[in-house]
């Protein structure tokens, strides 16, 4: 069934207007940098890449420990039978500002990861047509969309939580 769907070439070869195929590697042609250009740009990919997973690393750490923070305090004042007024304010302050700190973290974050992936396309941009077109099969724009998408669940599911622990809070002032 495959074979059936794979195309035939003909007997002239390829129309003369159409381009080659960018991911067949009979194709390819190699970029025009020298060997020590290339690992400069090799180096500057990897170390993009280990940004990008580093910040997403810490992005979703600041999110675990603001929610086990929360949860924490929480769980605390209900053992202590929110006893102490002052403390209850103080504490509930002190979530608030660790809410707005870690929404901040995430935008910073994101802005950060941004900044690596224009430094990625433009040093693959540079190589060959085949590393060229494997990266260009995923619309930057869907990218764009699923990174801030995830950006303002992660706003929102902060902010719920501040919320729902400040709704905690106030029934016991």
């Amino acid at each position: 069934m495959a074979r059936a769907l794979r195309p035939t070439p003909s007997a002239s070869g390829p129309a003369p207007d159409t381009e080659p195929d960018p991911l067949n590697p009979d194709v390819d042609e190699p970029s025009d940098l020298d060997d020590r250009t290339h690992a400069e740009f090799l180096t500057i990919f990897k170390d993009a890449s280990d940004n990008i997973r580093f910040a997403k690393q810490l992005q979703w750490n600041t999110i675990l420990y603001f929610s086990g923070g929360a949860g924490a305090i929480t769980a605390y004042m209900q053992y202590t039978g929110w006893a102490d007024a002052e403390l209850v304010n103080y504490l509930l302050i002190l979530i608030w500002i660790f809410s707005v700190s870690n929404i901040l973290i995430v935008l910073s974050l994101q802005w950060w990861q941004a900044a690596e992936q224009s430094k990625i396309a433009f040093v693959t941009s540079k190589w060959s047509r085949f590393s060229t077109a494997a990266r260009s099969r995923k619309s930057k724009i869907f990218s764009d969309i699923q990174r801030y998408g995830m950006m303002t669940f992660i706003i929102l599911y902060l902010e719920l939580v501040t919320f729902a622990v400040t709704r905690i809070f106030l029934e016991h002032m």
